[in-house]
């Protein structure tokens, strides 16, 4: 999310999509975000995006990538940071634990920013979280693991 359009993100939200199409991506954005027809989503002109033109305004053309100001820029330059973490930093991440690998890249991205109150920040959310036990966080993993592949393989 940007306050104006093509600048700097200030917040980002990921998710795992199974399957790419209109369902998934209406049901995953009415999620994530306020569909409002004063807000803008900026796609690469992808026509399954089309589902939510009457819920938002909707900028999806295609994308000049030659140019360093497309609308796109940033981003790119995210996931292509993501990558380079997953190959280079954790060597590789396994499908089960890719959830849990973007929401850890989610967080450090929207609390880069923080600086001298990280620590505030962190102790409130141990102070308002319930402890699980590892089984508990396995048994979730795997049994989420077959929404995450497409068609369950």
């Amino acid at each position: 999310s940007t306050k104006i359009e093509n600048s700097i993100p200030l917040y980002l939200k990921m998710h795992v999509m199974p399957v790419d199409n209109g369902e998934n991506i209406e049901k995953i954005t009415a999620k994530s975000m306020k569909l409002d027809k004063n807000r803008k989503l900026n796609t690469d002109g992808k026509n399954t995006y089309n589902i939510l033109k009457d819920k938002i305004d909707l900028k999806s053309e295609k994308i000049t990538y030659e140019t360093n100001s497309h609308r796109l820029y940033w981003l790119n330059v995210i996931i292509g940071n993501i990558k380079n973490n997953i190959t280079g930093i954790y060597h590789g991440v396994t499908k089960r634990d890719l959830p849990l690998f973007l929401n850890e890249q989610q967080w450090r991205f929207n609390h880069r920013f923080t600086g001298q109150q990280i620590m505030n920040k962190i102790t409130s959310y141990i102070y308002h979280s319930v402890p699980s036990p590892i089984k508990l966080i396995v048994y979730t993993l795997n049994i989420s693991e077959s929404y995450f592949t497409p068609c369950g393989v």
